[in-house]
Protein backbone atom coordinates (compact mmCIF):
# COMPACT_ATOMS: atom_id res chain seq x y z
CA UNK A 1 0.00 0.00 0.00
CA UNK A 2 2.87 2.38 0.76
CA UNK A 3 4.63 4.55 -1.76
CA UNK A 4 7.63 4.74 0.58
CA UNK A 5 8.73 2.32 3.27
CA UNK A 6 10.65 3.53 6.29
CA UNK A 7 11.97 0.29 7.82
CA UNK A 8 13.67 2.01 10.72
CA UNK A 9 16.96 3.70 11.56
CA UNK A 10 19.92 2.92 9.34
CA UNK A 11 23.41 4.20 8.68
CA UNK A 12 22.70 4.72 5.00
CA UNK A 13 21.18 7.33 2.79
CA UNK A 14 18.85 5.99 0.12
CA UNK A 15 19.06 7.63 -3.29
CA UNK A 16 16.80 6.07 -5.86
CA UNK A 17 17.79 2.41 -5.97
CA UNK A 18 21.32 3.18 -4.83
CA UNK A 19 22.34 2.74 -1.19
CA UNK A 20 25.29 4.91 -0.19
CA UNK A 21 27.15 4.71 3.14
CA UNK A 22 26.69 7.78 5.24
CA UNK A 23 29.69 10.00 4.93
CA UNK A 24 29.39 11.74 8.25
CA UNK A 25 28.60 10.57 11.75
CA UNK A 26 25.46 11.55 13.63
CA UNK A 27 24.96 12.99 17.05
CA UNK A 28 22.67 10.45 18.69
CA UNK A 29 22.54 11.88 22.19
CA UNK A 30 22.02 15.63 22.51
CA UNK A 31 21.51 18.03 25.37
CA UNK A 32 18.78 20.51 26.17
CA UNK A 33 19.92 24.08 25.44
CA UNK A 34 18.62 26.71 27.82
CA UNK A 35 19.72 29.45 30.15
CA UNK A 36 21.26 28.01 33.34
CA UNK A 37 18.79 28.00 36.21
CA UNK A 38 18.70 26.49 39.70
CA UNK A 39 15.26 24.96 39.26
CA UNK A 40 14.29 22.02 41.43
CA UNK A 41 13.80 18.80 39.57
CA UNK A 42 10.49 18.78 37.72
CA UNK A 43 8.74 15.53 36.81
CA UNK A 44 8.72 14.78 33.10
CA UNK A 45 5.78 16.20 31.19
CA UNK A 46 2.94 13.67 30.90
CA UNK A 47 1.98 12.28 27.53
CA UNK A 48 -1.08 14.08 26.22
CA UNK A 49 -3.48 11.17 25.94
CA UNK A 50 -6.79 10.19 27.49
CA UNK A 51 -4.82 8.79 30.41
CA UNK A 52 -4.57 12.42 31.56
CA UNK A 53 -8.11 11.67 32.81
CA UNK A 54 -9.84 14.36 30.79
CA UNK A 55 -12.00 13.75 27.73
CA UNK A 56 -12.86 16.82 25.65
CA UNK A 57 -15.95 16.81 23.44
CA UNK A 58 -17.05 19.32 20.81
CA UNK A 59 -20.85 19.02 20.65
CA UNK A 60 -23.12 20.39 17.92
CA UNK A 61 -26.76 20.88 18.96
CA UNK A 62 -29.41 21.29 16.26
CA UNK A 63 -33.15 21.84 16.35
CA UNK A 64 -35.87 20.20 14.29
CA UNK A 65 -35.13 22.65 11.48
CA UNK A 66 -31.53 21.44 11.32
CA UNK A 67 -30.13 24.77 12.49
CA UNK A 68 -27.73 25.13 15.44
CA UNK A 69 -29.34 25.76 18.83
CA UNK A 70 -27.65 28.38 20.99
CA UNK A 71 -28.17 29.39 24.61
CA UNK A 72 -27.83 25.93 26.13
CA UNK A 73 -26.15 25.52 29.51
CA UNK A 74 -24.20 22.80 31.27
CA UNK A 75 -27.44 21.60 32.89
CA UNK A 76 -28.94 20.90 29.45
CA UNK A 77 -26.42 18.14 28.72
CA UNK A 78 -25.91 14.63 30.02
CA UNK A 79 -22.77 12.60 29.26
CA UNK A 80 -22.47 8.83 29.58
CA UNK A 81 -19.46 6.60 29.06
CA UNK A 82 -20.30 2.95 28.48
CA UNK A 83 -23.74 3.76 29.85
CA UNK A 84 -22.45 5.29 33.09
CA UNK A 85 -23.23 8.98 33.87
CA UNK A 86 -20.21 11.31 33.93
CA UNK A 87 -19.77 14.66 35.66
CA UNK A 88 -19.22 17.55 33.24
CA UNK A 89 -16.21 19.32 34.75
CA UNK A 90 -15.90 22.15 32.24
CA UNK A 91 -18.31 23.75 29.81
CA UNK A 92 -17.87 26.31 27.03
CA UNK A 93 -20.86 27.90 25.33
CA UNK A 94 -20.88 28.65 21.61
CA UNK A 95 -20.13 32.31 22.33
CA UNK A 96 -16.74 31.49 23.87
CA UNK A 97 -15.15 30.29 20.62
CA UNK A 98 -14.00 33.68 19.38
CA UNK A 99 -11.26 35.21 17.24
CA UNK A 100 -8.74 37.81 18.45
CA UNK A 101 -10.01 41.38 18.18
CA UNK A 102 -7.39 42.14 15.51
CA UNK A 103 -8.53 39.35 13.18
CA UNK A 104 -10.81 41.65 11.17
CA UNK A 105 -7.96 43.94 10.13
CA UNK A 106 -6.94 43.79 6.44
CA UNK A 107 -3.96 41.56 5.79
CA UNK A 108 -4.33 39.55 9.00
CA UNK A 109 -2.27 36.37 8.74
CA UNK A 110 -3.58 33.13 10.23
CA UNK A 111 -0.56 30.89 10.63
CA UNK A 112 -1.06 27.34 12.00
CA UNK A 113 2.49 27.62 13.32
CA UNK A 114 1.36 30.62 15.40
CA UNK A 115 -1.83 29.29 17.00
CA UNK A 116 -2.50 32.51 18.93
CA UNK A 117 -3.59 34.10 15.63
CA UNK A 118 -6.71 31.88 15.69
CA UNK A 119 -7.76 32.66 19.26
CA UNK A 120 -10.32 30.06 20.36
CA UNK A 121 -12.19 30.20 17.06
CA UNK A 122 -12.96 27.14 14.98
CA UNK A 123 -11.23 26.91 11.61
CA UNK A 124 -12.75 25.69 8.34
CA UNK A 125 -10.79 23.39 6.02
CA UNK A 126 -12.42 23.06 2.59
CA UNK A 127 -11.14 20.13 0.51
CA UNK A 128 -12.09 19.58 -3.13
CA UNK A 129 -11.67 15.85 -3.81
CA UNK A 130 -10.63 15.42 -7.46
CA UNK A 131 -9.09 12.00 -6.80
CA UNK A 132 -12.22 9.99 -5.98
CA UNK A 133 -14.72 11.98 -8.05
CA UNK A 134 -15.59 11.68 -11.73
CA UNK A 135 -14.60 14.66 -13.89
CA UNK A 136 -18.15 15.89 -14.54
CA UNK A 137 -18.97 15.64 -10.84
CA UNK A 138 -15.74 17.47 -9.92
CA UNK A 139 -16.69 20.30 -12.27
CA UNK A 140 -20.12 20.46 -10.64
CA UNK A 141 -18.58 20.39 -7.16
CA UNK A 142 -16.22 23.23 -8.07
CA UNK A 143 -19.15 25.37 -9.24
CA UNK A 144 -21.09 24.59 -6.08
CA UNK A 145 -18.08 25.46 -3.92
CA UNK A 146 -17.83 28.75 -5.80
CA UNK A 147 -21.53 29.43 -5.22
CA UNK A 148 -21.13 28.71 -1.52
CA UNK A 149 -18.23 31.16 -1.19
CA UNK A 150 -19.94 33.80 -3.33
CA UNK A 151 -22.91 33.68 -0.98
CA UNK A 152 -20.79 34.44 2.09
CA UNK A 153 -19.99 37.89 3.51
CA UNK A 154 -16.76 39.53 2.37
CA UNK A 155 -15.31 38.89 5.85
CA UNK A 156 -15.81 35.22 6.69
CA UNK A 157 -16.82 34.34 10.27
CA UNK A 158 -13.89 31.95 10.74
CA UNK A 159 -10.44 31.45 9.18
CA UNK A 160 -10.81 29.22 6.12
CA UNK A 161 -8.30 27.39 3.95
CA UNK A 162 -8.84 25.73 0.58
CA UNK A 163 -7.13 22.47 -0.44
CA UNK A 164 -7.53 19.95 -3.23
CA UNK A 165 -6.63 16.31 -3.75
CA UNK A 166 -5.61 15.68 -7.34
CA UNK A 167 -4.97 12.35 -9.03
CA UNK A 168 -1.24 12.58 -8.36
CA UNK A 169 -0.83 14.95 -5.43
CA UNK A 170 -2.35 16.98 -2.60
CA UNK A 171 -2.15 20.77 -2.84
CA UNK A 172 -2.99 23.86 -0.83
CA UNK A 173 -4.89 26.30 -3.04
CA UNK A 174 -5.24 29.10 -0.49
CA UNK A 175 -3.86 29.52 3.06
CA UNK A 176 -6.09 30.37 6.02
CA UNK A 177 -7.86 33.67 5.49
CA UNK A 178 -11.11 35.45 6.33
CA UNK A 179 -11.23 37.03 2.87
CA UNK A 180 -13.99 35.57 0.73
CA UNK A 181 -12.55 37.20 -2.40
CA UNK A 182 -9.10 35.71 -1.80
CA UNK A 183 -10.61 32.23 -1.69
CA UNK A 184 -12.73 32.86 -4.80
CA UNK A 185 -9.67 34.07 -6.70
CA UNK A 186 -7.65 31.04 -5.64
CA UNK A 187 -10.46 28.65 -6.59
CA UNK A 188 -10.78 30.26 -10.03
CA UNK A 189 -7.07 29.70 -10.66
CA UNK A 190 -7.21 26.01 -9.70
CA UNK A 191 -8.09 23.79 -12.67
CA UNK A 192 -10.46 20.85 -12.64
CA UNK A 193 -8.46 17.75 -13.48
CA UNK A 194 -9.23 14.27 -14.70
CA UNK A 195 -9.26 11.47 -12.11
CA UNK A 196 -7.26 8.91 -14.08
CA UNK A 197 -6.99 6.33 -11.29
CA UNK A 198 -10.75 6.36 -10.82
CA UNK A 199 -11.73 6.45 -14.49
CA UNK A 200 -9.31 3.81 -15.78
CA UNK A 201 -10.49 0.70 -13.96
CA UNK A 202 -10.03 2.24 -10.54
CA UNK A 203 -13.22 0.70 -9.16
CA UNK A 204 -11.94 -2.85 -9.45
CA UNK A 205 -10.71 -4.56 -6.31
CA UNK A 206 -8.26 -6.64 -8.34
CA UNK A 207 -5.96 -3.75 -9.36
CA UNK A 208 -4.07 -1.15 -7.36
CA UNK A 209 -6.36 1.76 -8.22
CA UNK A 210 -8.53 1.71 -5.08
CA UNK A 211 -5.53 1.01 -2.84
CA UNK A 212 -3.61 3.95 -4.31
CA UNK A 213 -6.60 6.26 -3.91
CA UNK A 214 -7.17 5.10 -0.35
CA UNK A 215 -3.52 5.76 0.48
CA UNK A 216 -3.53 9.24 -1.10
CA UNK A 217 -6.78 10.19 0.63
CA UNK A 218 -5.55 9.05 4.04
CA UNK A 219 -2.23 10.82 3.47
CA UNK A 220 -4.14 14.05 2.87
CA UNK A 221 -6.22 13.58 6.03
CA UNK A 222 -3.16 12.97 8.19
CA UNK A 223 -1.32 15.94 6.68
CA UNK A 224 -4.28 18.17 7.54
CA UNK A 225 -4.41 16.90 11.11
CA UNK A 226 -0.66 17.15 11.74
CA UNK A 227 -0.37 20.58 10.10
CA UNK A 228 -3.26 22.20 11.96
CA UNK A 229 -2.90 20.34 15.29
CA UNK A 230 -1.66 23.42 17.16
CA UNK A 231 -4.73 25.49 16.26
CA UNK A 232 -6.44 25.45 19.67
CA UNK A 233 -10.04 25.32 18.48
CA UNK A 234 -12.05 22.79 16.55
CA UNK A 235 -11.06 22.09 12.95
CA UNK A 236 -14.06 21.59 10.67
CA UNK A 237 -13.00 19.60 7.62
CA UNK A 238 -15.55 19.86 4.79
CA UNK A 239 -14.65 17.25 2.16
CA UNK A 240 -16.43 17.88 -1.16
CA UNK A 241 -16.19 14.76 -3.30
CA UNK A 242 -16.72 11.02 -3.40
CA UNK A 243 -14.39 10.12 -0.54
CA UNK A 244 -11.90 7.28 -0.46
CA UNK A 245 -12.99 3.81 -1.62
CA UNK A 246 -13.81 1.04 0.80
CA UNK A 247 -11.96 -2.18 0.06
CA UNK A 248 -13.29 -5.71 0.27
CA UNK A 249 -10.87 -7.57 2.60
CA UNK A 250 -11.43 -10.83 0.72
CA UNK A 251 -9.54 -9.35 -2.25
CA UNK A 252 -6.43 -8.59 -0.16
CA UNK A 253 -3.86 -10.92 1.34
CA UNK A 254 -3.58 -11.09 5.12
CA UNK A 255 -0.73 -8.60 5.49
CA UNK A 256 -2.32 -6.03 3.18
CA UNK A 257 -5.70 -6.34 4.89
CA UNK A 258 -4.10 -5.81 8.30
CA UNK A 259 -2.10 -2.86 7.01
CA UNK A 260 -5.18 -1.16 5.55
CA UNK A 261 -7.14 -1.70 8.78
CA UNK A 262 -4.28 -0.44 10.97
CA UNK A 263 -3.78 2.62 8.79
CA UNK A 264 -7.46 3.54 8.86
CA UNK A 265 -7.56 3.16 12.63
CA UNK A 266 -4.39 5.21 13.00
CA UNK A 267 -5.61 8.11 10.86
CA UNK A 268 -8.94 8.09 12.71
CA UNK A 269 -7.07 8.36 16.03
CA UNK A 270 -5.00 11.27 14.68
CA UNK A 271 -8.14 13.12 13.57
CA UNK A 272 -9.77 12.63 16.98
CA UNK A 273 -6.64 13.63 18.89
CA UNK A 274 -6.32 16.88 16.92
CA UNK A 275 -10.04 17.86 17.16
CA UNK A 276 -10.74 17.45 13.44
CA UNK A 277 -14.39 16.79 12.58
CA UNK A 278 -15.23 15.49 9.11
CA UNK A 279 -18.21 16.80 7.17
CA UNK A 280 -18.45 15.28 3.68
CA UNK A 281 -20.68 16.26 0.78
CA UNK A 282 -20.76 13.92 -2.22
CA UNK A 283 -21.67 15.73 -5.48
CA UNK A 284 -21.76 12.50 -7.51
CA UNK A 285 -24.64 12.31 -9.94
CA UNK A 286 -24.64 8.50 -9.56
CA UNK A 287 -25.30 8.56 -5.81
CA UNK A 288 -28.59 6.73 -5.33
CA UNK A 289 -31.30 8.17 -3.13
CA UNK A 290 -30.89 10.88 -0.53
CA UNK A 291 -28.71 9.82 2.36
CA UNK A 292 -27.41 11.76 5.35
CA UNK A 293 -25.15 9.65 7.56
CA UNK A 294 -24.48 10.89 11.08
CA UNK A 295 -23.92 7.62 12.94
CA UNK A 296 -22.26 4.26 12.42
CA UNK A 297 -25.65 2.53 12.52
CA UNK A 298 -26.86 4.69 9.64
CA UNK A 299 -23.70 3.83 7.71
CA UNK A 300 -24.44 0.12 8.14
CA UNK A 301 -28.04 0.58 7.02
CA UNK A 302 -27.13 2.69 4.01
CA UNK A 303 -24.51 0.24 2.80
CA UNK A 304 -26.83 -2.72 3.26
CA UNK A 305 -29.57 -0.91 1.35
CA UNK A 306 -27.24 -0.04 -1.52
CA UNK A 307 -27.87 3.65 -1.02
CA UNK A 308 -24.26 4.75 -1.32
CA UNK A 309 -22.09 5.45 -4.33
CA UNK A 310 -20.54 2.65 -6.36
CA UNK A 311 -17.81 0.59 -4.75
CA UNK A 312 -18.76 1.06 -1.08
CA UNK A 313 -18.69 -2.24 0.76
CA UNK A 314 -18.52 -3.13 4.45
CA UNK A 315 -14.88 -3.64 5.43
CA UNK A 316 -14.91 -3.69 9.22
CA UNK A 317 -16.59 -1.86 12.06
CA UNK A 318 -14.78 1.38 11.28
CA UNK A 319 -13.04 0.98 7.93
CA UNK A 320 -14.97 3.14 5.47
CA UNK A 321 -15.29 6.81 4.62
CA UNK A 322 -18.90 7.18 5.76
CA UNK A 323 -18.06 5.89 9.23
CA UNK A 324 -15.22 8.38 9.49
CA UNK A 325 -17.66 11.28 9.46
CA UNK A 326 -19.82 9.77 12.18
CA UNK A 327 -16.91 8.68 14.38
CA UNK A 328 -15.40 12.18 14.41
CA UNK A 329 -18.74 13.82 15.22
CA UNK A 330 -19.57 15.04 11.72
CA UNK A 331 -21.73 13.70 8.93
CA UNK A 332 -21.65 12.48 5.33
CA UNK A 333 -24.28 13.65 2.83
CA UNK A 334 -24.85 11.84 -0.47
CA UNK A 335 -27.40 12.03 -3.27
CA UNK A 336 -28.50 15.66 -2.79
CA UNK A 337 -28.33 18.27 -5.55
CA UNK A 338 -28.08 21.35 -3.32
CA UNK A 339 -24.36 20.85 -2.72
CA UNK A 340 -23.62 24.52 -2.01
CA UNK A 341 -26.31 24.56 0.68
CA UNK A 342 -24.93 21.37 2.21
CA UNK A 343 -21.45 22.91 2.32
CA UNK A 344 -22.89 25.98 4.03
CA UNK A 345 -24.79 23.83 6.52
CA UNK A 346 -21.66 21.82 7.34
CA UNK A 347 -19.57 24.95 7.93
CA UNK A 348 -22.32 26.49 10.07
CA UNK A 349 -22.63 23.37 12.22
CA UNK A 350 -18.90 23.44 12.75
CA UNK A 351 -19.02 27.11 13.72
CA UNK A 352 -21.64 26.75 16.46
CA UNK A 353 -20.67 24.14 19.02
CA UNK A 354 -20.35 23.57 22.75
CA UNK A 355 -17.22 22.17 24.37
CA UNK A 356 -17.66 19.75 27.28
CA UNK A 357 -14.99 17.96 29.28
CA UNK A 358 -15.26 15.17 31.82
CA UNK A 359 -12.98 12.89 33.83
CA UNK A 360 -14.00 9.24 33.33
CA UNK A 361 -15.27 7.53 36.47
CA UNK A 362 -13.80 4.25 35.24
CA UNK A 363 -10.16 4.27 36.29
CA UNK A 364 -8.74 1.19 34.57
CA UNK A 365 -7.26 1.60 31.11
CA UNK A 366 -7.61 -1.88 29.67
CA UNK A 367 -5.57 -1.93 26.45
CA UNK A 368 -7.77 -1.94 23.38
CA UNK A 369 -11.01 -1.57 25.38
CA UNK A 370 -13.19 0.88 23.45
CA UNK A 371 -15.15 3.42 25.51
CA UNK A 372 -18.47 4.42 24.00
CA UNK A 373 -19.54 8.04 24.57
CA UNK A 374 -23.17 9.15 24.56
CA UNK A 375 -24.16 12.81 24.87
CA UNK A 376 -27.81 13.69 25.43
CA UNK A 377 -29.52 17.05 25.39
CA UNK A 378 -32.29 17.28 27.97
CA UNK A 379 -34.05 20.08 26.12
CA UNK A 380 -36.88 18.59 23.98
CA UNK A 381 -36.46 18.70 20.21
CA UNK A 382 -32.68 19.13 20.25
CA UNK A 383 -30.36 16.61 18.59
CA UNK A 384 -26.64 16.48 19.37
CA UNK A 385 -23.62 15.09 17.53
CA UNK A 386 -20.09 14.55 18.78
CA UNK A 387 -17.32 11.95 18.68
CA UNK A 388 -18.59 8.48 19.52
CA UNK A 389 -15.84 7.14 21.74
CA UNK A 390 -12.14 6.55 22.28
CA UNK A 391 -9.50 3.99 23.17
CA UNK A 392 -7.92 4.99 26.52
CA UNK A 393 -4.82 2.86 26.00
CA UNK A 394 -4.84 1.23 22.58
CA UNK A 395 -3.22 -2.17 22.37
CA UNK A 396 -0.53 -1.54 19.76
CA UNK A 397 1.37 -4.54 18.46
CA UNK A 398 4.90 -4.26 17.13
CA UNK A 399 3.57 -4.73 13.61
CA UNK A 400 1.01 -1.96 14.09
CA UNK A 401 3.65 0.35 15.52
CA UNK A 402 5.82 -0.25 12.45
CA UNK A 403 2.85 0.45 10.19
CA UNK A 404 2.09 3.72 11.98
CA UNK A 405 5.76 4.73 11.90
CA UNK A 406 6.07 3.96 8.20
CA UNK A 407 2.78 5.60 7.32
CA UNK A 408 3.45 8.80 9.28
CA UNK A 409 6.83 9.39 7.68
CA UNK A 410 5.53 8.53 4.22
CA UNK A 411 2.78 11.13 4.59
CA UNK A 412 5.20 13.71 5.98
CA UNK A 413 7.68 13.19 3.15
CA UNK A 414 4.95 14.03 0.62
CA UNK A 415 3.17 16.70 2.65
CA UNK A 416 1.84 19.68 0.70
CA UNK A 417 1.59 21.77 3.87
CA UNK A 418 4.07 22.27 6.73
CA UNK A 419 3.40 20.06 9.75
CA UNK A 420 3.14 21.94 13.04
CA UNK A 421 2.26 19.34 15.69
CA UNK A 422 5.95 19.59 16.61
CA UNK A 423 7.44 23.06 16.11
CA UNK A 424 10.59 22.50 14.09
CA UNK A 425 13.18 25.06 13.02
CA UNK A 426 16.24 24.17 10.97
CA UNK A 427 19.51 26.01 10.45
CA UNK A 428 22.79 25.12 8.80
CA UNK A 429 25.59 24.50 11.29
CA UNK A 430 28.43 26.73 10.08
CA UNK A 431 31.50 24.89 8.86
CA UNK A 432 30.23 21.41 9.72
CA UNK A 433 28.09 20.40 6.77
CA UNK A 434 25.37 19.45 9.23
CA UNK A 435 21.95 20.90 9.96
CA UNK A 436 20.66 21.73 13.43
CA UNK A 437 17.07 20.66 14.09
CA UNK A 438 15.59 22.58 17.02
CA UNK A 439 12.38 21.60 18.84
CA UNK A 440 10.81 23.16 21.97
CA UNK A 441 11.14 20.77 24.89
CA UNK A 442 7.42 21.18 25.60
CA UNK A 443 6.60 19.57 22.23
CA UNK A 444 8.31 16.28 23.09
CA UNK A 445 7.44 13.39 25.39
CA UNK A 446 9.95 12.98 28.21
CA UNK A 447 10.65 9.93 30.35
CA UNK A 448 12.27 10.30 33.78
CA UNK A 449 15.37 8.18 34.41
CA UNK A 450 16.59 6.78 37.78
CA UNK A 451 19.47 9.28 37.88
CA UNK A 452 17.07 12.24 37.65
CA UNK A 453 17.70 12.99 34.00
CA UNK A 454 14.99 12.77 31.35
CA UNK A 455 15.05 11.51 27.78
CA UNK A 456 12.93 12.03 24.69
CA UNK A 457 13.10 9.89 21.57
CA UNK A 458 12.40 11.05 18.03
CA UNK A 459 12.78 9.93 14.44
CA UNK A 460 14.53 12.50 12.24
CA UNK A 461 13.99 12.28 8.49
CA UNK A 462 15.68 14.27 5.72
CA UNK A 463 14.27 14.05 2.19
CA UNK A 464 16.39 15.26 -0.74
CA UNK A 465 14.27 17.16 -3.28
CA UNK A 466 14.93 18.38 -6.81
CA UNK A 467 14.00 21.79 -8.14
CA UNK A 468 10.58 20.36 -9.03
CA UNK A 469 10.14 18.80 -5.57
CA UNK A 470 10.78 15.28 -6.83
CA UNK A 471 12.20 13.03 -4.10
CA UNK A 472 15.79 12.04 -4.87
CA UNK A 473 16.55 10.14 -1.69
CA UNK A 474 16.12 10.16 2.06
CA UNK A 475 17.99 9.73 5.32
CA UNK A 476 16.36 8.45 8.51
CA UNK A 477 17.76 8.35 12.03
CA UNK A 478 16.34 7.70 15.48
CA UNK A 479 17.74 10.17 18.00
CA UNK A 480 17.58 10.77 21.73
CA UNK A 481 17.59 14.04 23.63
CA UNK A 482 18.79 13.99 27.24
CA UNK A 483 17.95 16.65 29.84
CA UNK A 484 20.08 16.99 32.96
CA UNK A 485 18.51 16.49 36.41
CA UNK A 486 16.59 19.55 37.54
CA UNK A 487 15.81 20.80 34.03
CA UNK A 488 12.40 22.49 33.81
CA UNK A 489 10.96 20.81 30.74
CA UNK A 490 7.81 22.93 30.95
CA UNK A 491 9.78 26.09 30.26
CA UNK A 492 8.82 27.21 26.72
CA UNK A 493 12.30 28.66 26.17
CA UNK A 494 14.07 25.33 26.51
CA UNK A 495 14.97 23.60 23.27
CA UNK A 496 16.20 20.21 22.15
CA UNK A 497 18.75 20.28 19.34
CA UNK A 498 19.51 17.42 16.97
CA UNK A 499 22.48 17.55 14.57
CA UNK A 500 21.95 15.79 11.26
CA UNK A 501 24.54 15.62 8.47
CA UNK A 502 23.04 14.97 5.04
CA UNK A 503 25.25 14.05 2.06
CA UNK A 504 23.79 15.79 -1.01
CA UNK A 505 23.34 14.52 -4.56
CA UNK A 506 24.15 16.75 -7.51
CA UNK A 507 20.50 17.55 -8.26
CA UNK A 508 19.46 18.37 -4.69
CA UNK A 509 17.93 21.84 -4.48
CA UNK A 510 15.95 21.55 -1.26
CA UNK A 511 15.81 19.46 1.89
CA UNK A 512 12.65 18.55 3.78
CA UNK A 513 13.24 17.75 7.43
CA UNK A 514 10.71 15.88 9.57
CA UNK A 515 10.83 15.16 13.31
CA UNK A 516 8.40 12.61 14.78
CA UNK A 517 7.91 12.15 18.52
CA UNK A 518 8.34 8.44 19.22
CA UNK A 519 5.56 8.33 21.83
CA UNK A 520 2.76 10.52 20.48
CA UNK A 521 3.48 10.30 16.75
CA UNK A 522 3.25 14.09 16.52
CA UNK A 523 5.34 15.50 13.68
CA UNK A 524 6.86 18.76 12.55
CA UNK A 525 8.40 19.61 9.19
CA UNK A 526 10.48 22.35 7.61
CA UNK A 527 11.83 22.89 4.10
CA UNK A 528 15.30 24.37 3.62
CA UNK A 529 16.82 25.60 0.36
CA UNK A 530 20.33 24.30 -0.25
CA UNK A 531 22.71 27.22 -0.60
CA UNK A 532 24.55 27.59 -3.89
CA UNK A 533 22.21 25.29 -5.82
Amino acid sequence: MRRYYWPGPTNVIHVGRVTLPTLLSFLLVVSITARAQDDAQVPHAPTLTVTSRLVVLDVVATGKDGKPVEGLTRADFRVLEDGQPQEIRSFEATTMHTLPATSAEPGTIFDPGNPASFGQSPAAVLVLDQLNTHFADSSFARRELHDYLAGQPALLPQPTTLLTVYDSHFQQIAPFTRSRDQLLKALAAAPTRYAWKLEQGGNSDVDSGPVDRLQQSLNALEQIAQSYERIPGRKNLVWVGGGFPTLNPTTLDGDDAREVKDTLDHVTDVLLDTRVTLYAVDPSSTAAGETEITSADQADFAMAAGGLSEGIQPFSSTADFDRLGAVTGGRVVRGLNNVSQQIASSVQQGDDFYTLAYSPTRQDDTPGAYRKITVQCLRPGVTVSTRQGYFPAPAVSAATARTDFSYDLSAAAESAVPLHAVRLTVSAAAGTGAYMLEVPATDLTWTANPDGSSTAHVAALAVLLSGKDAALGHMLRTMTATAKPGTDLRNPDRKAEFALAVPLTGKTKKLRFVVRDATTGHMGSADVQVEGR
